[in-house]
């Protein structure tokens, strides 16, 4: 019950005034949560407000337009987050009356929602007594018992969350302030850079400030280097416009506009480079000029280069026509 009593004190003096802590809505917590999946709190806030302005309900978001939706994303990256709400949604609105289920399994039925955002849910909009398990979570729990294999293994989930669960329900402490507690404490003080266990609530209760860990805690097995393709990027215009493609055969980001883009390099002089680095693999792009528009394999249409800023352009490709001044 200490652990549960210094990590919640420490919570109520220190917590940040976020918008998706105003209320216990289900539904934007479910938002706020996927939003901040690879993306920092300062960053998807702006986005989080106004997705909130243009689609305040599981209805509003059913009912749009997949283009508006992944427009309305733009900036923040892995689309088929943007996507999955959107089917999830629709399958709210087709299964559970609209309305998000108050139960973790129920809530995993739902297109885009595991176990890590079940368990936000759960947790913070229904104080279901469940315990979501994110980066800073793990890394807090490493520290505190110096556990020294692999944080993302599954047998880590089960050993961080069983402890967990056990704190809370021995200190019948709320499930809502409990979650976001631990997830504030390795946002804010539990940080990867900081060693020092400045500001820590659990001090000599913690195996790090005790100076027990000496080894890489918490533990990520390096990541191979990703396969690299060269590509290259036609910039095709006709006085005002340009010419994009919705080609997508290459199975990423689906539905998104791009410039023409073919595999390999020419032995042109590109007028820009760049390198862009997916999860899974990354393009070593060069960008040429190209006079006449060339026999496609994928479709290719003008656009007014005034609109291009109307279109959900895929980053990589969005980034060259700011390059080129052009966005």
């Amino acid at each position: 019950m200490e652990f549960t009593r210094r990590l919640l004190e420490w919570y109520h003096e220190n917590k940040r005034d976020l918008p998706f802590r105003e209320n216990q809505d289900p539904y934007s917590i479910w938002v706020s949560e996927v939003m901040a999946q690879q993306t920092q709190i300062a960053t998807m806030t702006p986005y989080f407000n106004r997705w909130m302005e243009v689609y305040p309900t599981i209805g509003d978001l059913a009912g749009a337009n997949i283009d508006d939706v992944l427009k309305m994303w733009e900036g923040l990256g892995y689309y088929r987050r943007a996507r999955n709400l959107h089917k999830g949604a629709i399958f709210v609105m087709e299964n559970f009356d609209g309305k998000l289920p108050a139960n973790k399994k129920k809530l995993m039925e739902i297109p885009g929602i595991g176990d890590y955002t079940s368990s936000a849910i759960a947790s913070i909009a229904f104080e279901l007594p469940e315990v979501p398990i994110d980066g800073n979570v793990k890394r807090v729990m490493a520290r505190y018992l110096n556990y020294t294999e692999n944080v993302n293994a599954r047998k880590a989930h089960k050993v961080f969350e069983t402890f967990l669960k056990e704190r809370l329900k021995a200190s019948g402490a709320n499930p809502n302030e409990f979650s976001q507690a631990l997830m504030e404490l390795g946002a804010l003080v539990c940080t990867p850079s900081n060693t020092t266990c400045e500001g820590c609530p659990f001090k000599e209760m913690c195996a790090c400030y005790r100076g027990e860990v000496t080894t890489q805690v918490p533990f990520v097995p390096k990541k191979k280097p990703v396969p690299s393709f060269d590509k290259s990027v036609l910039i095709i215009k006709n006085h005002d416009s340009i010419l994009m493609s919705k080609d997508d055969s290459d199975g990423l980001m689906e539905g998104l506009v791009r410039l023409p883009q073919i595999d390999g390099h020419t032995d042109n002089q590109p007028i820009t480079k760049l390198r862009h680095v997916f999860s899974h693999l990354a393009w070593d792009i060069n960008v040429y000029n190209q006079n006449l528009p060339i026999n496609f394999e994928f479709e290719t249409y003008w656009v007014p280069i005034k609109d291009l800023s109307k279109l959900t352009i895929i980053t990589a490709h969005r980034k060259i026509l700011q390059k080129l001044d052009l966005l």
